[in-house]
């Protein structure tokens, strides 16, 4: 899910020709999902339809215009887009709603869902900069000629062989303590923190002396904001990761597609933030490096899987880890976009049939560093995960401060 929160007056008409324009340039916008032979097991599911992408008799991105006067109404729309599966047959896998308080409102929202299968988060983020680019001047974006001609190739085409030497003893999830949730609504919220320019410069700094990384820096701040928290002292974290690095694929950055892993990691959880950052960032390297599927979570479950998460995650309202955590490096989105400018962006991943406890996005923008916090109401209390948000939040500005202080320019 993407929002983008638009100032300036969005004609219907002109969005759906960008719609239009955007399924002429990347064939993944035109392709439905077909189901073919079917595929046997001997754990389950024991049985699937083998699914494949097909570009023939796609029909056109649905636009729907909302107008409601309630200032939070895409936060409705938001929430019930990622409850709701989008539709199968020769619908493309992607839907947008504009949603604006009325017709001359000034200020729009553009909810736009997306099937993971056809969009990770560097392909979200050129499809914004694109659905933007052509708003602003639609006639020079019609100019710029198509790249795809064919469906992306699948990841598995360009990932080296699995490493030898056998497969990893399996990590089993670290879940947080079970909390009481009034209503156990089933929704997915997101909270969103922003750092700005110059707190974010500060925080690459601190973070390259440190000899980590953002997500590593990132993953350390929500982890010892859950020790102090929870009292807990390791925890398991779901990382996703672009595989487009490990590829052979010769792949233009404009190619829309799903190219990412899920790798599970654990890690002790001390008092020494940098710490914590680098065995946040160092064991994802390793993953990566030695025992990537193994540490994959992104693949249909063996028995051992079933024995040792089945129970707990049905136990625990279908949540598996504590947290994830996405980094997904720099948007290329801009504030002005002719006429229109862009005011926010908001980012989530449903949460609502099973996932994690806490689902972290980082995204870089326009100098800043967006942080969105999703979560499931039938699991976390609202409270629980602003006080969580708010202590990883400043645990990240800390950092930052006291490099700076300790190293002034």
């Amino acid at each position: 899910m993407q929002v983008l929160h638009v100032r300036g007056h969005l004609d219907p008409a002109l969005l759906e020709r960008a719609l239009a324009w955007l399924q002429t340039q990347h064939p993944i916008l035109r392709a439905h999902i077909r189901y073919g032979k079917m595929v046997w097991r001997r754990v389950p599911p024991f049985a699937y339809r083998q699914g494949w992408f097909d570009t023939q008799g796609t029909t056109r991105i649905p636009l729907r215009v909302l107008d409601d006067t309630d200032p939070d109404a895409w936060r409705k729309v938001l929430a019930a887009d990622m409850r709701t599966p989008i539709r199968k047959g020769n619908h493309p896998r992607l839907r947008v709603t504009l949603v604006r308080q009325s017709p001359d409102a000034d200020l729009s929202h553009l909810v736009i869902c997306a099937d993971h299968a056809i969009l990770d988060a560097r392909s979200a983020h050129v499809l914004a900069c694109e659905l933007l680019e052509f708003l602003a001047d639609p006639a020079a974006a019609q100019r710029k000629p198509s790249l795809d001609t064919a469906l992306p190739p699948p990841i598995e085409a360009g990932l080296p062989d699995p490493a030898r030497g056998g497969k990893t003893a399996y990590t089993p999830a670290v879940r947080l303590p079970k909390q009481k949730v009034r209503g156990r609504k089933k929704e997915t919220r997101v909270l969103v923190r922003r750092f700005g320019p110059t707190e974010t410069a500060a925080l690459a700094e601190a973070v390259k002396a440190n000899k980590t990384t953002l997500h590593g820096a990132v993953t350390a701040a929500f982890l010892l904001a859950l020790r102090e928290r929870y009292r807990l002292d390791v925890m398991t974290v779901l990382n996703t990761v672009d595989l487009r690095r490990l590829s052979t694929l010769a792949l233009p950055r404009e190619t829309y597609s799903c190219y990412v892993d899920i790798l599970r990691t654990e890690h002790p959880i001390t008092d020494d933030f940098w710490a914590t950052a680098r065995d946040a960032s160092f064991k994802l390297i390793a993953a990566l490096a030695k025992n990537r599927e193994s540490a994959s979570i992104m693949k249909f479950p063996d028995w051992e899987v079933y024995r040792r998460e089945v129970g707990p995650t049905l136990r625990n309202r279908r949540r598996l880890d504590g947290l994830a955590v996405t980094t997904a490096g720099e948007s290329g989105l801009r504030s002005s976009y002719g006429a229109y400018t862009l005011e926010d962006v908001t980012r989530a991943v449903s949460l609502d049939v099973f996932g994690s406890s806490l689902f972290v996005i980082a995204n870089e923008r326009s100098g800043g560093l967006d942080l969105s916090i999703g979560y499931s109401t039938r699991a976390m209390n609202e409270g629980e995960v602003r006080w969580l948000a708010d202590d990883a939040v400043a645990r990240l500005e800390t950092a930052a401060v006291r490099h700076r202080l300790t190293n002034p320019a």
